[in-house]
């Protein structure tokens, strides 16, 4: 909670700058930059490249059962999560791109059990590659109110997922201790972008459905949703508020040994909020970009570990 009203303090600060801003000027006005968390409506134009680096971390140590926080035990569980993430951007033609990505993973899960036992396991390497191409359907730089953009992408099972369970009855790890899903997983979205002086509203809608791979596992489709407003600063930073949603479906897996079926302790739905700040490096024609969502709404299905934030760096070079 105490999270939640810094960003809401922030967010008044950042507009009681922008209308000062406004006031004291009415010349050209500085180009607010992208979002730092998700994917904005507009896309390169031909022959333009990047190349976009990103890092995300969380630590999910919190225990709830359903949107009810329990006491740590029995059952207890930790999640930890560093991700890396390298994408290659490219406009091909007019009104269209593509994206290749790669991440890498160094991911740890402790657990406890009824005994007081304790298991620690963990998995480190490169997850499954990602391609998507995004087509501009709007533009508002051709008259259009808001941009828009319409993507396809697709999963691809390159990562390892046989990683084996040593501290239960289910034979494989599930989802978040496993590299990759061994499956292929099309996804779809939906990004628009409205630019008006030196601010702008972005939002983006994401689903990735998710297929039988390895082991029986299915991992639970998955929709994401989120809105993001930003102000130019200056020239150089760009401020921001935005939020970020996930519903998640349960996954699929084998729970024993020959028995297949859903985990009981899978999916969730949660929403985050959080300040973004990016800042323009011309020279270099650089963008730096800093996040930290926090957890305002968790529901989880069965009995699972919450973070109370998640931290999020972006570096992307254009050229």
């Amino acid at each position: 909670m105490r999270l939640f009203l810094l960003s809401l303090i922030y967010f008044c600060i950042m507009l009681s700058s922008a209308a000062h801003a406004d006031n004291a000027t009415s010349t050209a006005k500085p180009k607010p930059l992208a979002p730092v968390t998700f994917q904005d409506g507009n896309v390169f134009d031909p022959m333009k490249f990047a190349v976009i680096g990103k890092y995300v971390y969380y630590d999910q140590f919190k225990i709830y059962t359903g949107s009810s926080k329990d006491d740590s035990g029995f059952g207890k569980r930790r999640r930890t999560a560093h991700a890396g993430q390298l994408t290659f951007r490219a406009g091909l033609f007019e009104g269209f791109e593509a994206f290749l990505t790669a991440t890498a993973f160094d991911k740890e899960l402790e657990r406890k059990n009824a005994k007081g036992l304790t298991d620690e396991s963990d998995v480190q390497g490169l997850g499954d590659i990602q391609v998507m191409g995004r087509w501009q359907a709007l533009s508002q730089k051709k008259g259009a109110p808001l941009s828009l953009a319409l993507g396809l992408g697709l999963e691809i099972p390159t990562a390892d997922s046989d990683n084996r369970n040593s501290f239960g009855t289910q034979p494989y790890m599930g989802p978040f201790l496993q590299l990759g899903t061994g499956s292929w997983n099309p996804k779809a979205s939906l990004s628009a972008t409205r630019i008006f002086g030196r601010s702008r509203l972005d939002g983006q809608l994401m689903y990735t459905i998710n297929t039988e791979g390895e082991h029986h596992m299915e991992k639970g489709d998955q929709f994401q949703y989120n809105l993001g407003y930003g102000f130019a600063v200056n020239k150089y930073f760009t401020a921001g508020l935005a939020m970020n949603g996930v519903h998640q479906e349960k996954n699929t897996q084998e729970l024993s040994p020959g028995v297949v079926g859903k985990d009981p302790n899978s999916g969730c739905d949660m929403i985050f909020l959080g300040p973004e700040l990016s800042l323009r490096v011309e020279p270099l024609n650089m963008v730096l970009g800093l996040a930290a969502p926090i957890t305002v709404y968790a529901d989880m299905e069965g009995t699972q570990p919450v973070e109370d934030y998640r931290v999020v760096a972006k570096l992307a070079v254009q050229f």
